[in-house]
């Protein structure tokens, strides 16, 4: 709706709307950017289907139409959403920041700006704000305007974005201080919102709030549906882990085909070095990791999970083969076809989920990868190692005091309910140095609870054991929710 309204306002104006990546843009934002338009009476221009269109994405307008004071190249038309009046929005990723330097926009739009890094809004938006001072608009009093939208952040790094609500505060506070004169002379400068489904009941289902609550897990219902902030929670088993340091976003390279076409590949692996897979077994939901060493890193590059269907017919293919299925289709162009398997010690049993065969759960999974072409080597533990040992390693390698161990990362687009698990994950207070596993039984979305987390603790303590610290290593740390 906020680019309806700067259609009407800002002709041959040049606004940003900024995401984490083009795919998320172009996937998320603009399907719902059509669809708010054409609420708005808003349609896209086709000269055959709909010739009263007023704006296009992706493509050079018509001859006939407006132009913005500050015109695109070619280059970046497909990045971009022309209206008949000449305003043009760029859409803007922060995978690819340079290639932004140097805009010049009258406003900035920010979806869920709390996956977005302040860095690049600092270093690359908010200096983009130069705009047109000659323009019609100038004095408007969204020109130079910073919008935007995001649900609560699930990570520290994304708590930028509460800036706002303190300098609101603080500018409510200097406002009731004011006269009328000076108020009427001195406009607000920030405003900060907050809202829940509540807010918009009349357009929603009657149940929605109570059909949310009995579908998604008590954590996810709180931070995603009620706006609850996720700060810290006590006892955390991975108190050295930070969403700051141990994550990345960087996860695209944009190139331009032989059609001159930009297309985009994901550039934080190498795919002409082995991958490696760590695997953990239980009957209502099986987790993989696929990782692999880059330089100095050790990153966990994706996850996925499976749990099981309902009908018996869905469960034919068990959700350990779904898991294969889906390695293999996402890593098919994968260069280097050499694969390591690490995992659960259990996996050499057979009662998870169904099995005509009754394989061993290694040999299911391996079978398949090898049936499409991948060569595997297997990692997998064959005893579990002690509760202290565990917890101290993954701690010390998260704590990176040890410059010859590797860093370890993960790739924050495609690890959301893994890292979601790592940050809940509780260790017991009887100094068991155990993890505390009852949320396996309580949570209403299984992949929040610590079953993706074990498969983490397996490929790091077989590759890494024999970097476990000195006695008297420790360190301390805790996350909870906000109320």
């Amino acid at each position: 709706m906020k680019v309806g309204a700067i259609f009407n306002d800002f002709p041959r104006a040049t606004f940003v709307i900024a995401g984490l990546t083009y795919v998320q843009l172009d996937s998320i934002v603009v399907p719902s950017l059509r669809d708010a338009l054409e609420k708005m009476g808003y349609y896209e221009y086709d000269p055959k289907v709909c010739p009263w269109g007023v704006y296009v994405i992706g493509k050079v307008p018509p001859e006939r139409w407006a132009r913005p004071y500050k015109r695109p190249g070619k280059k970046v038309m497909q990045y971009c959403m022309t209206f008949i009046n000449g305003l043009t929005i760029r859409f803007v990723s922060q995978d690819n920041p340079d290639s932004h330097r140097g805009l010049s926009i009258e406003g900035i739009l920010i979806d869920e700006s709390a996956t977005i890094s302040y860095e690049f809004v600092k270093r690359v938006l908010i200096p983009a704000l130069r705009g047109n001072v000659m323009a019609p608009y100038h004095g408007h009093p969204w020109q130079f305007g910073f919008f935007d939208f995001s649900s609560a952040s699930w990570t520290t790094e994304g708590n930028w974005i509460y800036d706002t609500e303190e300098k609101y505060k603080k500018m409510l506070e200097e406002r009731s201080k004011m006269t009328k004169e000076q108020l009427k002379a001195i406009p607000p400068e920030f405003l900060f919102l907050e809202s829940t489904y509540h807010d918009n009941q009349k357009y929603l289902p009657a149940d929605y709030g109570k059909m949310l609550q009995d579908t998604l897990d008590p954590l996810e219902f709180e931070v995603e549906v009620l706006n609850k902030r996720l700060v810290q929670i006590p006892n955390a088993y991975y108190h050295g882990f930070s969403t700051t340091r141990h994550s990345y976003k960087i996860s695209y390279d944009y190139r331009p085909n032989d059609k001159g076409v930009i297309t985009w590949s994901s550039n934080d692996y190498d795919r002409d070095k082995p991958l490696e897979l760590s695997l953990d077994f239980n009957t209502d939901i099986c987790w993989l990791l696929v990782c692999q060493e880059l330089g100095r890193e050790f990153r966990v590059v994706n996850s996925m999970y499976k749990k099981p269907h309902g009908t018996k017919e869905q469960q034919e293919s068990n959700i350990l083969i779904q898991l294969a299925d889906w390695f293999c289709e996402t890593y098919q162009s994968h260069e280097k076809k050499d694969v390591f398997i690490y995992g659960d010690p259990g996996g050499n049993s057979t009662s998870a989920t169904t099995s005509a065969d009754n394989l061993p759960f290694f040999d299911q999974f391996c079978n398949k990868l090898k049936s499409k072409g991948f060569n595997i080597f297997r990692r997998e533990l064959v005893s579990y190692p002690k509760h202290k040992d565990k917890f101290i390693l993954v701690n010390y390698l998260l704590g990176e005091s040890n410059e010859r161990a590797p860093k370890i990362r993960m790739n924050m687009i495609n690890n959301k309910a893994f890292m979601i698990a790592l940050q809940n994950t509780k260790v017991k207070t009887d100094k068991t140095f155990k993890k505390d596993k009852s949320s396996e039984k309580s949570a209403r979305q299984r992949e929040y609870a610590t079953d993706g987390t074990d498969a983490f603790d397996y490929i790091i303590w077989a590759k890494y054991k024999n970097l476990m610290p000195r006695e008297g290593w420790q360190s301390t740390g805790v996350i909870t929710i906000s109320r």
